[in-house]
């Protein structure tokens, strides 16, 4: 045991002194190294001394290669950067696109030996090449800066004004103003004044369109603009009034001034008065048919037109006994209503309009299967007067309907003498002047003479040499009123003879659906 021991404790100083050992060594080897490096470090310094000595030099160029590039050469135009003492070093500097060259320095240990500038008392250059003569090593310096371009402005003249318009320039914003920069964006739109258009539109000379009102390009340099307004051309458009029969035709301005040409637009007013005895049959506008409004019309004129009136005489209607009219269903065209009130007699004029809303629902269908028919051919109008309903084609009268008593009638401008024997069982009303152009009167009361007008309709049509067209169907259908009633619409005339004279009174206030029923009241007018 106790050998054991003292072999342990001798192992341990022997280790001890192995570590002893190495960390001698180690130290030493340090010591070397740094007594080699520093022998190194001086002969670098004795090398670089000799050569210095020998006439060997570098150079060294410090710049921004952003900015620009700097090449060394030497009186040959090799590249190098190693150059022998007194040698020539040129430095070639080119800027970079955006930057100029300004400044160079040549420095020996921080101490500036050289400056070169652009513009400067100093050394001058020539052709972007730097000379100078090295003695000892040497720094380069190049300093550039970027170069500041003020925008080019062009200047128009101020917003274009001349006699009809003025010329507007914007920019893409819509701002007005006549200063740009090149290559700006300018927007150049005209407007003309009332009554004037732009005539020419030329940019340095040369014609240019506008687009929807705007000419636009990219402005480089100063430009010509020119315009030209001239007033617009007034187009005229001539009146022609032709008169048939008994009467005149006006045609004037809104101001009352009689003209026979007008601009287009303008509004065209047409008077009509028909000379004693007489009224207006039928007025045409180009062959259209117009109604007149208290004797007059207005029309805004497009085109040339032609104004023709037709005149004719009034119509005598021969009068009846009073009382026994009142019966009386078949008579003359012009019959009234009667009613005698046991001091005064009660005539009822009654409009073609007032009895068609009177008559029976089946007459009333009738009134509107015959109207669609009439209506179907081409250039076929209708005019309604107080006694009777007008249908024209073109000039020629084709068709009148009238109410005798209760019954719907047509009158057509037929011979009647044509179709005696026949199953058209027509009357022959060619005494009654108002309806010498339509003697031929033809009664609806059934279906089967309905029909048989239709027939007669196409006859007349055919020898017209009328169009058929399609048109859509039309109800015509007027609900019953009474009397009373239509006198307020003013579709009824009450006419009153008391004393031996007649006016327009209202001795009958109350009207029931017999006039004979009538309730007699206090005469007004007595």
């Amino acid at each position: 045991m106790t050998a054991l021991l003292n072999n342990t404790l001798l192992a341990i100083d022997i280790s001890q002194s192995t570590l002893i050992v190495l960390m001698s060594v180690l130290i030493v080897l340090i010591i070397l190294l740094a007594v080699l490096a520093t022998i190194f470090i001086l002969g670098v310094k004795r090398r670089g001394d000799a050569n210095s000595r020998c006439g060997v030099v570098s150079v060294v160029a410090n710049f921004d290669n952003l900015q620009g590039t700097v090449v060394l050469k030497d009186e040959n135009d090799v590249e190098k950067n190693v150059f022998a003492s007194h040698e020539t070093v040129k430095v070639v500097v080119n800027a970079n696109e955006g930057f100029i060259l300004s400044n160079i320095s040549v420095e020996v240990d921080e101490n500036v030996v050289a400056r070169f500038k652009v513009n400067g008392a100093e050394k001058q250059v020539f052709e972007s090449v730097y000379e100078f003569v090295i003695t000892a090593n040497t720094v380069v310096k190049v300093e550039f800066e970027e170069v500041v371009i003020s925008p080019v402005v062009i200047t128009f003249d101020e917003q274009l004004c001349g006699v009809g318009g003025r010329v507007v320039l914007t920019n893409v914003e819509g701002e007005e103003k006549n200063q740009f920069v090149a290559g700006e964006i300018v927007r150049i739109s005209t407007v003309a004044d009332e009554g004037y258009y732009l005539a020419e539109f030329t940019v340095d000379g040369e014609e240019r369109e506008l687009v929807e009102g705007i000419y636009e390009f990219s402005v480089t340099q100063p430009v010509k603009i020119n315009v030209e307004f001239l007033p617009i051309p007034v187009v005229k458009y001539s009146v022609d009034v032709r008169t048939e029969g008994c009467g005149a035709v006006a045609v004037t301005n809104l101001n009352g001034e009689r003209q026979a040409e007008f601009a287009a637009g303008e509004t065209v007013c047409i008077a009509v008065a028909a000379d004693e005895g007489n009224c207006l049959s039928n007025i045409t506008l180009n062959g259209e048919e117009k109604i007149l409004n208290n004797g007059s019309l207005e029309l805004v004129i497009q085109a040339d037109t032609v104004v023709i009136a037709t005149f004719e005489p009034v119509p005598v209607v021969k009068q009846e006994p009073e009382i026994a009219a009142a019966n009386a269903e078949d008579e003359e065209e012009d019959e009234d209503e009667v009613m005698f009130d046991g001091h005064n007699v009660i005539r009822f004029n009654k409009s073609f309009t007032a009895k068609l809303i009177q008559i029976d629902d089946v007459s009333n269908s009738w009134y509107t299967e015959l109207k669609n028919e009439l209506l179907s051919y081409k250039k076929v109008k209708d005019r309604m007067s107080w006694k009777r309903e007008s249908y024209r084609f073109g000039r020629e009268c084709v068709a009148r309907f009238v109410i005798r008593g209760k019954t719907l009638c047509i009158q057509l401008p037929l011979d009647p003498a044509q179709y005696e024997d026949t199953k058209y069982k027509v009357e022959d009303i060619s005494h009654i002047v108002s309806s010498a152009d339509t003697p031929c009167l033809y009664r609806i009361k059934n279906e089967r003479r309905l029909n048989y007008a239709k027939d007669l309709i196409a006859e007349v049509m055919e020898r017209m040499g009328a169009e058929r067209i399609q048109r859509e169907w039309v109800d015509y259908y007027q609900p019953y009123d009474t009397t009373l009633n239509l006198i307020e619409r003013q579709l009824v005339k009450k006419i009153v003879k008391f004393n031996g004279k007649t006016g327009y009174g209202g001795i009958v206030e109350k009207l029931t659906e017999d006039p004979a029923k009538a309730v007699k009241t206090e005469n007004t007018e007595n």
